[in-house]
């Protein structure tokens, strides 16, 4: 990518299983506190790439075994409520999940034993990127793109860009605002939230915000 341009990038994901499992809630506590942070990633963040095949009520991996397999939906929205994108980095996620599920089997004794009707497996993803030979240099062009490219393009600049690379801001945003000087789009475009939208209706997000700033509505 230049400063003039936005090079698209697309990705895949091979799954490892690191032979771990939780049988329990309280089982699930003990295993995040030793579990490598690339398998709470995996399940945290890698997950909003998965679920565009297999839909779930809720984002991560951790809430949706908590609410489908442990039938303790009142957790399971607890663990979903704050994002891995509202801590600093993932270890602060973890210690956040801890603490959740600490607490609700501290006050409800009987949820961390209770058995689920499948146990919980621990993963960790390997993602592999790639050029996809689409390189846009305006607003127009970006829009045409938006529309065409894959999920996988989608999730890459807009959720993998921040979670796993660290940058401050999502690839679109960035170039945006520092290649096309399009401030107040930017943060626009920044503050849609994919850990609350689906990647088809972040997709749909992002062109309307161009959309509505070709036409000068923005």
């Amino acid at each position: 990518m230049t400063s003039a341009s936005f090079d698209f990038w697309g990705c895949s994901e091979m799954r490892e299983s690191l032979g771990l499992r939780a049988d329990s809630v309280q089982q699930l506590l003990e295993r995040l506190e030793t579990v490598s942070a690339d398998s709470i990633y995996y399940h945290s963040v890698r997950c909003l790439l998965r679920h565009q095949v297999v839909a779930t009520p809720y984002p991560d991996d951790f809430a949706s075994w908590i609410d489908s397999e442990v039938r303790e939906p009142a957790l399971a929205e607890r663990v979903a409520f704050h994002s891995p994108f509202d801590f600093p980095d993932i270890e602060a996620f973890r210690e956040h999940l801890i603490g959740v599920l600490d607490e609700h089997v501290t006050r409800e004794p009987w949820v961390g034993g209770r058995v689920p009707h499948s146990p919980f497996r621990f993963l960790r993803g390997h993602l592999a990127s790639l050029p996809l030979n689409v390189t846009v240099h305006d607003l127009e062009e970006l829009r045409l793109a938006l529309a065409e490219v894959d999920d996988g393009s989608i999730y890459f600049h807009t959720v993998e860009a921040v979670g796993r690379l660290g940058k401050a801001r999502g690839d679109f945003a960035a170039w945006i605002e520092d290649a096309l000087g399009r401030s107040a789009l930017a943060r626009r475009v920044q503050e849609i939230d994919p850990y609350v939208a689906s990647l088809f209706e972040v997709r749909a997000a992002l062109v309307r915000a161009v959309d509505e700033e070709l036409r000068g509505d923005g």
